[in-house]
């Protein structure tokens, strides 16, 4: 894995032992390599949207219910990764600032310009691509099939937002 994977965040008493069949570290190890994938789709959700509402342009209409239907996506895929994080038995991370800690994708404001828009999102998307395949590995090794194969649609959305995007700037 090429970083470290460690949540900044706790939350006491939200933890259970959910006993459906994982080893013991397996749980939290799968549950905190979640937390940088639901941080990292946060904030590209946040991105994503912020282009739907403010690119203008040329391509303004493709571009802005592309936009829509990926935030659209990613509104919903946020909160199956937090209910998996909980199914894992461990408290999902839920502030901007364990987000900030815990992401790849950093948070800044775009300048209206369309490309410069697009490829941020093409960049970003990269980034959770990822977060995304390091939480693959991490579950994998811990044999959690179910949290391996969530991440693995994810992967290949997000793949498909990206070349998608691409194709607007090429």
């Amino acid at each position: 894995m090429a970083t470290q994977m460690k949540r900044t965040d706790t939350h006491e008493g939200a933890a259970f032992k959910p006993k459906t069949g994982l080893s013991a570290g397996a749980y939290a190890a799968v549950a905190d390599a979640m937390g940088h994938v639901l941080a990292d789709s946060y904030q590209m959700f946040i991105k994503t949207q912020g282009v739907h509402w403010n690119v203008a342009g040329p391509n303004f209409f493709g571009l802005h219910k592309l936009t829509e239907a990926q935030y659209e996506d990613l509104y919903a895929a946020i909160d199956k990764i937090a209910e998996r994080i909980r199914a894992l038995g461990q408290p999902a991370p839920a502030s901007y600032t364990s987000y900030g800690k815990m992401g790849r994708i950093r948070d800044e404001e775009g300048d209206g310009d369309a490309d410069k828009q697009v490829s941020m999102l093409i960049r970003d998307n990269g980034l959770l691509c990822q977060t995304l395949r390091e939480a693959v590995d991490v579950a994998e090794k811990n044999n959690d099939v179910v949290t391996a194969d969530l991440l693995t649609g994810r992967l290949a959305q997000h793949e498909q937002n990206s070349w998608m995007l691409q194709m607007i700037v090429n």
